[in-house]
C-alpha cells in the first residue's frame, strides 16, 4: 500500500468516525429534549418517590430497629420534636432561624443556620451557626435608674455534628408492617396527584399561541416553561413525600422509641467590652475596669421520643470563659450618694448602687453542667434541671429548675417556647457573706423563637 493510499484509508476512517459521532450526539439530544415531554418526566418523578420508598420499605423488619420513613422525612420528625426545647443558644434548631431571650442574663441571642440540604435522601449530618449576642437588660435599666452601662455585643459561632437517628419498633409486627403499608398507600396518592397536576398544566401549555409569546420561539417558550415546571413539581412533592412521612408517624404512634444525639463546639467572641466603675473602698477614686467574656464551650445532647414516656434530653456542657470577680459576686456594690452624715462622712449604702468597691481581677473559669429535661408524651408542658459546677477563683455550685411550655402552630410544629426558671446561684456558699442572701435566689424567664424554613 503506497503513501497516498494509506492517508487516503485514514482520512475516510476519520470521516466515518465523525459521522457517526455527530449521529451519536444528534440522538443523544433529542433523547434529552424527549425527557421533558410530560410522560418521561412525570414517570421519573414518581420513580424517584418509589425509590426513597422502596429504601425504607427494604429495611428488614427482624432487625427491630432501622427506619419506618426515610431520612428526610425523620429530619422533618426530629425538627418539629427537638425545636420543643429552645431555651438556650446551645440549645439544637433544625430551623434555618431563630431567637433566644434569656431574662435572668438580659441576653438576646439571634442565630442562623448555614446548613445547605443535599439533592437526596439522607439525614442532617454537621452544619455551622453563626449568631449575635446583645446585652439588654442593663442597657434599659440603666436608662430609668440614672446609673452606668454595662453593654455587651458580640458574635457566637457554632458547629454541630448529628448522629444517625434510629427508630426502634416490634420485630416484624404491627409496627413496620402497618406504617409501610400506610407509606404505600400515602406514596400512590402522591402519585395521582401529580399526574392530575402535570396533565392539567400541560393541557394549559399547549393552549398557549404565538401571539400570545411575541418576539420569541413557540417551541423555545414551552420548553423553558415546561422544564421549570417540572423541576419545581420534583421539589415540590418530594417535600410533600417527606412531611407527609414524618405526619404518618407522629399520627399513627406505630414506633417504640426514637433516638438521636448531636454535639457541638462553639466560640462567643465579644466585640464590645464590659465596663465597670470601681473603687478600691468608699473613699477612693472610681477607675473603669474592662473585660472581654470570651467563651469556648463544647456540648453532647442525648435525645429519646417514646410514644409511651414522653421526650427525654440529657445534655452534658463543658466550657471555659473569661470572668470577672464582679460577676463573680466578689465585690461589693455600693453608692455614694455625697450627702454628709452626722459625723461628716458621706452616706454609703451597700448592695445597691452604681460602683463596685474592692480588688477587681479578671480570671479564667472552667465549668462543667448536666441538663435535663422532661416533657411527657402529647403535653406541651414539662420539667427541666440543670446543675452546674464551676473551678477556679470563682467555684459556685448553681441550679435552674424550670418548667418548659412549648406553644404549636396550626400545623402542630413548635412556634414559640418558654421556660420559667428559678435559679439557685452558690449553693455551696463558697462566695461567702460578700452578697445578701436574697440575691441567690431568682426568677427568670427564656424565650425561644424558631422561624423560616427547615434545613433538610
Amino acid at each position: 500500500m503506497g503513501p497516498e493510499q494509506s492517508d487516503s484509508l485514514i482520512y475516510k476512517s476519520y470521516s466515518s468516525i465523525k459521522y457517526w459521532w455527530g449521529r451519536l450526539c444528534f440522538f443523544a439530544m433529542l433523547s434529552f429534549i424527549a425527557t421533558l415531554t410530560h410522560g418521561q418526566t412525570t414517570d421519573q418523578i414518581i420513580t424517584q418517590l418509589r425509590q426513597v420508598n422502596a429504601k425504607v420499605a427494604g429495611t428488614p423488619c427482624s432487625l427491630g430497629k432501622g427506619m419506618l420513613i426515610s431520612n428526610k422525612a425523620m429530619n422533618v420528625f426530629l425538627n418539629n420534636k427537638v425545636s420543643s426545647y429552645l431555651s438556650d443558644g446551645t440549645d439544637l434548631s433544625l430551623y434555618k432561624n431563630y431567637v433566644n431571650l434569656n431574662t435572668a442574663e438580659g441576653r438576646l441571642s439571634i442565630n442562623h443556620n448555614f446548613h445547605q440540604p443535599v439533592d437526596s435522601d439522607d439525614y442532617v449530618r454537621s452544619f455551622v451557626i453563626v449568631g449575635a449576642r446583645v446585652n439588654v437588660a442593663n442597657t434599659y435599666s440603666s436608662r430609668f435608674s440614672n446609673k452606668y452601662f454595662n453593654n455587651q455585643l458580640g458574635f457566637a459561632l457554632q458547629k454541630t455534628w448529628m448522629g444517625k437517628p434510629v427508630t426502634h419498633y416490634n420485630n416484624c409486627d404491627s409496627q413496620k408492617f402497618a406504617i409501610d403499608a400506610q407509606r404505600a398507600v400515602l406514596l400512590n396518592s402522591l402519585a395521582a396527584e401529580l399526574k392530575t397536576k402535570a396533565s392539567d398544566y400541560e393541557r394549559a401549555l399547549d393552549s398557549v399561541k404565538q401571539s400570545e409569546v411575541p418576539g420569541q420561539s413557540l417551541t423555545s417558550a414551552r420548553n423553558t416553561l415546561r422544564r421549570d415546571f417540572y423541576a419545581a413539581l420534583r421539589l415540590e412533592y418530594l417535600q410533600k413525600f417527606s412531611e407527609a412521612q414524618s405526619d404518618l408517624l407522629v399520627q399513627s404512634n406505630n414506633f417504640n422509641l426514637v433516638t438521636d444525639n448531636w454535639t457541638t463546639f462553639g466560640v462567643y467572641l465579644p466585640i464590645i467590652p464590659q465596663k465597670f466603675q470601681v473603687g478600691t473602698d468608699v473613699g477612693s477614686d472610681v477607675s473603669q475596669r474592662h473585660n472581654y467574656p470570651f467563651e469556648v464551650f463544647l456540648t453532647h445532647t442525648r435525645f429519646f421520643e417514646s410514644p409511651k414516656i414522653g421526650r427525654i434530653f440529657f445534655t452534658l456542657n463543658g466550657k471555659g470563659f473569661v470572668n470577672n470577680a464582679i460577676q463573680s459576686g466578689l465585690l461589693y456594690q455600693a453608692d455614694v450618694n455625697g450627702s454628709p452624715a452626722a459625723n461628716g462622712t458621706e452616706i454609703v449604702t451597700i448592695n445597691g448602687g452604681n460602683r463596685f468597691i474592692g480588688n477587681y481581677r479578671n480570671f479564667f473559669t472552667p465549668a462543667v453542667s448536666g441538663k435535663l429535661v422532661y416533657i411527657p408524651g402529647n403535653s406541651h408542658v414539662g420539667v427541666s434541671f440543670r446543675m452546674e459546677k464551676n473551678f477556679g477563683t470563682y467555684h459556685a455550685l448553681n441550679s435552674i429548675l424550670g418548667i418548659p411550655i412549648v406553644l404549636i402552630d396550626k400545623k402542630g410544629a413548635p412556634a414559640i417556647n418558654f421556660e420559667c426558671q428559678l435559679l439557685f446561684v452558690d449553693m455551696s456558699n463558697t462566695i461567702g457573706k460578700i452578697q445578701l442572701p436574697g440575691n441567690k435566689t431568682s426568677i427568670g424567664v427564656t424565650v425561644g423563637i424558631p422561624f423560616s424554613k427547615i434545613v433538610y
